[in-house]
């Protein structure tokens, strides 16, 4: 395991900062957003625009909120969460090490990293049934047809929650006619976590805070909490495990394709009981080939232009060098505009 990624990942790499504990933060909740009975293929009518006046409001304040939505059913949870997750990390070291993909740092295994009890492989595209096939052939050469069909089918509905989101979010600002292009743009994965009990047993912490390098993270964590999410004042939310919740969060490549209009929060991970914490991360991203880019009509003389254009290849590289994980935003590094670039790409005003 390269050790950048420890310091981005193991607390006590670099230090655990004082305030590790949940602070008054405990009182304050993250703001639960009611998706029941909305689809991706009506998006109009008085309860979708209430549900995406909470939506925006929860994201300008927090990043995140929680999605009531019951498209995936109990029994699709209890498939993941009580059988096929534990059957997958029950598997040799050797075998999870297979799950591998060329180029991107990071977007398969990671595991076995000193005082980490943490575990997690990815599966690229999991709306294809062939690349889910092929990744429950890895780890089962004689196959696991429960494993398969549970993830299959988690991935199509929550995708569905994701295009809700997306075009609530370019409604809210005016420029919902890129929202064709801009899911044809991205690619999908889902990551599959484990958390075991933390060796740092004053902190509890078992994955240090960060932004995801994503648009949209979906988490769904069930029966076991440990998902924490930092308040723009500092202040850490606990944010704890319902049955028919969702937790969406912003990614920081959002921030750059809103030119910095929206907020992609701190998370981190603590592992409070004895019990093994499961996870899954569903996120979307742009297409290596992709040129990404926000809308023109987001730059303007109160929000000048933030970041420049760029492939997302190029930027993950840089985020995990050696200079990347030593940064507090190596968005803003990598690829934000100084003041002298932003007059010449304004947009024109006539």
């Amino acid at each position: 395991m390269d050790l950048r990624l420890l310091e981005r990942l193991n607390p006590e790499s670099r230090g655990v900062p004082e305030a590790t504990m949940v602070s008054d933060g405990s009182q304050l909740q993250i703001p639960r957003v009611d998706f029941r009975g909305l689809s991706p293929s009506s998006p109009g009518g008085d309860r979708w625009g209430a549900a995406r006046e909470e939506a925006m409001s929860a994201l300008d304040s927090f990043g995140c909120f929680e999605a009531i939505y019951d498209a995936v059913s109990s029994d699709t949870k209890d498939d993941l969460f009580l059988r096929a997750l534990p059957e997958l990390f029950e598997l040799p070291t050797e075998t999870k090490m297979r799950n591998k993909y060329a180029g991107m740092p990071y977007d398969g295994y990671i595991g076995q990293i000193p005082n980490l009890a943490f575990d997690s492989l990815r599966i690229e595209e999991p709306l294809s049934l062939h690349t889910v096939q092929q990744f429950t052939s890895l780890m089962w050469p004689d196959g696991n047809p429960t494993f398969s069909n549970a993830i299959g089918t988690f991935a199509k509905q929550v995708q569905e929650l994701e295009q809700m989101v997306v075009r609530m979010i370019l409604q809210s600002m005016d420029v919902e006619k890129y929202y064709d292009s801009l899911v044809e743009s991205l690619t999908h994965g889902v990551r599959m976590s484990e958390y075991g009990i933390p060796f740092d047993q004053e902190t509890k912490l078992s994955l240090n805070e960060h932004v995801d390098p994503t648009m949209i993270t979906i988490v769904t964590q069930y029966l076991v909490d440990g998902l924490e999410v930092q308040t723009r004042d500092g202040k850490w939310i606990r944010v704890e495990s319902q049955p028919n919740c969702f937790n969406v969060m912003l990614g920081e490549l959002f921030r750059a394709w809103s030119n910095g209009r929206l907020h992609a929060p701190l998370h981190r991970v603590r592992v409070t009981g004895d019990q093994t914490r499961y996870s899954l991360i569903f996120g979307c991203r742009p297409k290596d080939e992709i040129i990404f880019e926000g809308p023109k009509e987001l730059i303007d003389e109160e929000h000048p232009l933030r970041f420049r254009p760029c492939k997302y290849p190029e930027y993950i590289r840089f985020r995990y060098s050696a200079e990347g994980v030593k940064l507090e935003d190596p968005l803003q590094a990598y690829l934000g505009v100084e003041e002298q670039q932003v007059d010449a790409r304004m947009p024109s005003a006539k």
